[in-house]
């Protein structure tokens, strides 16, 4: 939620001062009303498309009144930032569902200024972006699945247990068997690193980037986008029972490198932002499945494991 009110206020003067002195223009692309971008769903039912809207919404109220109601008991399990994952898959539904109200401000700007460049993705597209092959068999996407890859070999050198040990799996108040469990974490995972990669791209790359790059140019731009992107992950401590300063300030250092190079990415090919955005899913999916299989005790979601008598 906070990505999005940064936005508003960060692209609004952009383009409302414009559509001021440009105000003999006619068939201006709409903004739509400030109210829908607090409303789940509302972009959606405001266009008319209420199965899309349908979804985002209860998608989104599920996942967070969810969230709110399991808070305490979720964080009990365990101490990561990704613990009440219901909220977490909530909010990212909702990241995702406000993509439609940032492009819409991203037309309207194009409008009043033809020099500036993003990605006009449709909408639709963008949900499919992270799955086509075009956009995985790239060198960022290869890149950043080896990142993961070389990441959780170097965290897991340590690791008591391995997957083949495991024996029941904590959602909620009961314990799974793992032949169950698994698929609901995978499930969750994938979830999780869709939301995360599409609606922070979106965001990051579609909106902030841009916009920098239009203020500032290319070089000053790429910079100054990838450090509010790595910034932003300070958020993490809102979310973690115990506080880990050092763990936070890695994450927002390594969150930055990695903003540089996908804008640098979405640059090049001319602000085009399907490959960054499967870069994104599958890094984090990597890392949240692939710390699950490689050290079960230390997975991303901090799920409670049982494991084998030995």
């Amino acid at each position: 939620m906070k990505k999005v009110i940064l936005i508003l206020f960060l692209l609004l003067p952009f383009v409302n001062a414009n559509a001021q002195s440009d105000s003999i223009h006619r068939n201006a692309p709409k903004i739509f009303p400030k109210w829908t971008v607090w409303v789940p769903g509302a972009t959606h039912f405001y266009e008319g498309n209420f199965f899309r809207g349908t979804v985002f919404s209860t998608l989104e109220i599920g996942g967070i009144a969810s969230g709110i109601f399991f808070n305490k008991k979720l964080k009990t399990q365990s101490s990561t930032p990704y613990a009440n994952f219901p909220l977490l898959l909530g909010m990212q539904a909702y990241n995702i569902d406000k993509c439609h109200w940032l492009r819409q401000n991203l037309k309207v700007a194009q409008y009043y200024q033809p020099s500036f460049q993003y990605d006009t993705i449709s909408f639709n597209n963008l949900m499919k972006a992270p799955f086509k092959p075009a956009n995985i068999f790239t060198p960022i996407t290869g890149g950043f699945v080896l990142v993961a890859l070389a990441e959780l070999y170097w965290s897991s050198r340590n690791a008591t247990h391995r997957f083949s040990q495991i024996s029941q799996m904590r959602f909620f108040d009961q314990y799974l068997p793992h032949q169950t469990a698994m698929p609901i974490y995978s499930t969750v995972s994938l979830a999780s690193a869709f939301g995360a990669g599409v609606a922070e791209e979106y965001y990051f790359r579609n909106g902030f980037l841009p916009v920098f790059d239009y203020r500032y140019g290319q070089k000053r731009g790429l910079i100054y986008s990838s450090l509010f992107f790595g910034a932003m992950h300070f958020s993490n401590i809102l979310f973690s029972n115990n506080t880990d300063y050092a763990g936070t300030l890695l994450q927002v250092a390594e969150a930055s490198i990695a903003g540089y190079f996908l804008g640098r990415d979405v640059q090049k090919r001319g602000y085009k932002i399907g490959p960054a955005v499967a870069a994104h899913v599958w890094y984090d999916f990597t890392l949240m499945l692939g710390s699950f299989l490689i050290d079960p005790d230390n997975n991303f979601l901090g799920i409670n494991i049982r494991y084998k008598i030995q």
